[in-house]
């Protein structure tokens, strides 16, 4: 009998502590095709992944310590599932964070954010809910910041209200620069180009949420290594507004945001003094954009979704201004199975080359000029005054 309670005793404890610590694999995949025309070159046909989202796969995982607190983390690497590459610079580049959380104060991360930089958050109050022809578009690819070497606090729902804030060090011996590392684009730290090592970032969020309504304030600033708001579309301040309102099947949105880049200049990056840049006359490097949108979703049927929206960027300094307009779908399949598609149409001003692109493919500058950021000529972008139109479709599937 006492051997038998003992392993009633046993098999208890197991359980328990099984149900007190978890671990879940999961991921995503996203192929589809894509062609766009309007490019220098012409019009392409082309094989893509992550049109309507990253594909990506991961782990995270919880331990019940008691007392209402749990010990979290996770570890997420995207990929590109045309080559099997991973994404984001390095294998857990879009997370790999520890922390702690509890019901009642909140959650505490500490490690990589990646992805998770603040700035990405907007695909809340995005229509098209930041695949490639949407909020990220006529800002060249600012709101897929990412941030490292951080930690985040989110607080717990308070009668509605959801605040969560960023911090991420730049890890050098001078608070707001950069640390020794590549940077987005892999420019030398310090080099002044876009894309040199990022500096220091900081980012606050305010969500509130009931009966239909969502509001939403993100105010986000990255620097570059130099600890400058050098690129308004890359080291720059950002604060956005918005919000949703959905009554039935229908949901609407409209947002703004504006970009500041102060410390901006010509000079040493896109051409040095007494030296001609391919520049429209009279524009130079921008240090402000005012971003704009509106859009709904409609629920067709429990299965298909249709979205639209409209968005509209004005940059100062000569840089002119760019429309966007765009129509998507969805039909799920199943639980975890969907098809997409999605159509943009986008126009530019005469002083305006805004490109379809990431922001990467097709960064400031003229076409004509060889791209500082990489080194490569620019072949996205549409030469200034062109406009670009595009339509993809693909499947995505996760687990």
């Amino acid at each position: 009998m006492k051997r038998i309670a003992l392993a009633a005793t046993l098999l208890a404890v197991a359980a328990a502590a099984q149900a007190q610590s978890s671990v879940t694999l999961y991921g995503r995949i996203d192929n589809g095709l894509e062609y766009e025309a309007g490019l220098p070159s012409g019009h392409r046909w082309a094989a893509e992944t992550g049109d309507w989202g990253e594909s990506w796969f991961g782990m995270q995982g919880s331990e019940d310590l008691g007392g209402g607190n749990k010990a979290i983390f996770q570890l997420e690497a995207g990929l590109n599932t045309q080559t099997g590459a991973y994404n984001n610079g390095s294998l857990f580049g879009r997370h790999a964070t520890v922390g702690l959380s509890n019901v009642n104060w909140g959650t505490l991360k500490l490690g990589n954010l990646g992805a998770g930089e603040i700035s990405q958050d907007s695909w809340d109050i995005d229509p098209q809910v930041m695949q490639k022809y949407a909020i990220a578009t006529l800002v060249r690819g600012r709101n897929w910041a990412q941030a490292g070497n951080g930690f985040e606090y989110t607080s717990p729902n308070m009668y509605g209200f959801v605040v969560k804030g960023q911090y991420d060090l730049g890890n050098s011996s001078s608070w707001n620069m950069g640390n020794s590392g590549p940077g987005q684009l892999g420019n030398a730290p310090g080099s002044g180009l876009p894309g040199s090592t990022q500096g220091r970032s900081d980012g606050l969020k305010v969500e509130y949420n009931i009966q239909g309504i969502e509001l939403l304030a993100i105010y986000d600033e990255i620097r570059d290594g130099n600890g400058e708001f050098d690129n308004v579309y890359l080291n720059s301040r950002s604060v956005m507004a918005g919000g949703t309102f959905t009554f039935g099947p229908v949901k609407l949105y409209a947002g703004y945001q504006h970009l500041s880049a102060p410390d901006a200049s010509n000079v040493g990056v896109y051409g040095t003094a007494g030296v001609p840049t391919a520049l429209p006359a009279g524009v130079t490097l921008p240090t402000q954009v005012n971003h704009e949108w509106v859009g709904a979703a409609w629920q067709a049927t429990p299965a298909s979704l249709i979205t639209a929206a409209v968005y509209h960027a004005n940059a100062n300094n000569g840089n002119g201004n760019a429309t966007m307009a765009t129509l998507a779908a969805t039909y799920n399949l199943s639980k975890r199975t969907f098809l997409y598609t999605e159509f943009g149409y986008l126009h530019n001003s005469s002083t305006s080359n805004v490109g379809l692109g990431n922001g990467y493919s097709d960064p400031y500058g003229a076409n004509i000029n060889n791209d500082p950021a990489t080194g490569d000529a620019n072949s996205t972008a549409p030469n200034y005054g062109h406009s670009q139109t595009g339509v993809f479709a693909g499947i995505m599937t996760s687990f």
